[in-house]
């Protein structure tokens, strides 16, 4: 057992875990970095139910859900080093209804909640995640807001000058680091004292030449009620004004723009109500289009959940439905960007604070 220092850490708004199963990753490429998840929040039945399943303390019990976030008395939480956090996304994306603070749901006003508690508890370090929409003008307030609050807090080596953003920010695409998926994400990271003035979040891109189609299910895997009647199929191709579904190589179907994505990628993986993404196979005698699978969409978030040989599952689902699995993967974090991410994070810190890793 390495005498490291533990890294503590919070995942706020934690769905199935995604800055969990990252930090795994970590641990599984450098042996002595060693962290601890000292609790979660989460509201979500279903996500929460996936969460246990998938991650389990030192001792195999599950870790402690700390609930409602609004809810939370930072006091009842040990203390941590970094709080990770996708907070609501849908008060800011375009596919919602971008009502921000003033959404009639309360979800707007959430990253105050993360503020209140690191407020409190003073993470070394606060990652945090949203939609691109989040930094369209329509939000500038919010933002401000956000960096306001940090700066007070301490998130920058002079809170007399504000001109210094407590936030370091980069809107990164999965597309770009190995995952064949359209997936725009923005993330927002901060240090207690300030960061380095070249320190960057924008981790060096990956070409693999992966397509969506190396991340299919093999053939034979894929449940018979994912794929569309003949009947659906026609209906499909008038409402959208499609003249043909015959493909050489298996394509994503984009709903919402009405097009077939010639380029192989996928769109991004979405909550199952915006029916946004069909699979297009290939096939000599007739047109075949259907939705895609969940292991499917967790594998395009970075996660294997296909249990046959040669594979190394990630991720259990258990029980749960379509519906509720797919609503998952679209709110996740894409494991193998935040993998990626992190660790780029850790090295470019390892020479002012802890080596994590090493």
């Amino acid at each position: 057992m390495s005498n490291k220092q533990v890294l503590k850490v919070f995942e706020g708004f934690a769905g199935y875990g995604g800055g969990h199963f990252a930090l795994n990753r970590l641990k599984e490429k450098y042996p002595n970095f060693n962290f601890e998840i000292i609790g979660y929040s989460e509201i979500d039945k279903y996500a929460c139910e996936l969460y246990d399943l998938n991650h389990k303390d030192k001792n195999g019990n599950n870790i402690k859900n700390f609930g409602d976030i609004t809810k939370l008395n930072p006091d009842d939480i040990p203390d941590f080093d970094i709080f990770l956090g996708g907070f609501p996304c849908q008060p800011f994306s375009t596919a919602g209804m971008q009502k921000g603070i003033n959404d009639p749901y309360g979800r707007g006003t959430l990253f105050q909640h993360i503020m209140r508690i690191c407020s409190v508890k003073k993470p070394k370090y606060i990652l945090l995640e949203n939609v691109k929409g989040f930094f369209s003008k329509k939000f500038q307030s919010t933002r401000k807001q956000m960096e306001s609050m940090l700066r007070e807090m301490g998130y920058v080596t002079n809170r007399k000058n504000k001109k210094e953003s407590p936030l370091r920010v980069a809107i990164l695409n999965s597309k770009d680091y190995g995952i064949p998926q359209n997936r725009e994400r923005i993330w927002m990271f901060a240090r207690l004292g300030g960061l380095p003035e070249e320190f960057s979040l924008e981790p060096p891109k990956i070409e693999n030449g992966l397509l969506m189609a190396d991340f299919l299910d093999p053939k034979g895997y894929v449940p018979n009620e994912m794929y569309l009647t003949d009947e659906q199929i026609k209906h499909l191709k008038e409402k959208h004004n499609i003249d043909s579904f015959k493909v050489k190589k298996a394509l994503c179907f984009d709903v919402y723009n009405k097009k077939i994505k010639t380029d192989g990628y996928s769109i991004t993986i979405t909550m199952p109500e915006h029916n946004s993404l069909r699979v297009i196979e290939p096939n000599k005698e007739k047109e075949v289009v259907r939705k895609m699978s969940v292991t499917e969409q967790f594998r395009l978030m970075g996660l294997e959940g296909l249990n046959i040989k040669g594979r190394k599952v990630d991720i259990i689902f258990g029980n749960q439905s379509y519906t509720q699995l797919s609503k998952r993967a679209g709110n996740g974090w894409d494991v193998n960007l935040v993998t990626i991410l992190l660790e780029f994070i850790f090295n470019q810190l390892k020479n002012i604070d802890e080596n994590w890793l090493d």
